[in-house]
């Protein structure tokens, strides 16, 4: 069973482009928008544990200079049916 987040995305400023482009790289990213508020990019993110996911963030996103701050938001089955 794969495990789905939405990644929040703070980067320096004028640096969104440059963000997308590498995030863009990751297989593990399903989908990417760059959107208006406190954070400037939302990616859709799909891995296979817990373990994984924080590897992404801890490792390969904080290792991405223009990132600045990042929020992970982990998608939870409400599905009482199982």
């Amino acid at each position: 069973m794969s495990l789905k987040a939405y990644i929040l995305i703070n980067t320096q400023i004028g640096k969104t482009a440059e963000v997308i482009k590498q995030l863009k790289e990751m297989e593990e990213i399903k989908h990417l928008d760059v959107i208006m508020g406190p954070y400037d990019i939302i990616a859709q993110v799909e891995t296979d544990s817990h373990d994984s996911l924080s590897h992404i963030v801890m490792q390969r996103l904080q290792a991405i200079d223009a990132i600045k701050h990042t929020m992970t938001c982990t998608v939870v089955n409400l599905d009482q049916t199982g």
